[in-house]
């Protein structure tokens, strides 16, 4: 008999398809490290120029000093005008009340505080309606809130006339 050699078919083995996938592969791992450099450069803050460092040396990394006080002496109350802002949720419509009251170190810190009040007020209602809901909810979004309007308001009026700050009303819904 003759033998007779069965030829198969031969396969191409490469193709197309690998090549395909190589280029969306290389395209892909691209987007991808463009997307990690930007994201990267949006968490650094631009570095100012050397003119901009000099002046924010004597402006802003000062902290300002405590106002000596008195310890004898009986604390002093302020108000702070009755507030009502919508908050800054988006999905739903959310407004919060609130009355505040600020303990200052002594009679010259509430001259100074209430010469400034429009301004504290503005500076209290625009930072609360930054705030969502979520953030003030809990109490230690309340804590963290408090520092903040105290930190704020001393570095507005300058030095540190207001010892601590308390909400007297806060109603959120």
């Amino acid at each position: 008999m003759a033998e007779e050699k069965e030829e198969a078919p031969k396969k191409a083995s490469g193709g197309l398809l690998p090549i395909i996938n190589l280029v969306l592969l290389i395209i892909l791992l691209g987007i991808g490290g463009f997307i990690a450099w930007k994201m990267m450069a949006m968490e650094q803050p631009p570095e100012p120029t050397e003119q901009a460092q000099v002046e924010g040396q004597a402006v802003d990394t000062e902290i300002p000093e405590a106002e000596d006080e008195d310890p004898d002496a009986p604390p002093i109350f302020i108000d702070i005008a009755d507030i009502t802002i919508n908050l800054a949720d988006t999905d739903v419509s959310r407004f919060l009340r609130a009355k505040i009251k600020l303990e200052l170190r002594n009679e010259a810190a509430q001259a100074r505080v209430e010469q400034q009040m429009i301004k504290i007020n503005d500076m209290v209602l625009t930072l609360l309606s930054s705030k969502t809901f979520a953030e003030i909810r809990t109490p230690q979004g309340k804590y963290d809130l408090k520092e903040d309007i105290v930190y704020r308001i001393n570095r507005l009026v300058s030095g540190k006339p207001v010892k601590s700050m308390y909400f007297t009303d806060f109603v959120s819904q």
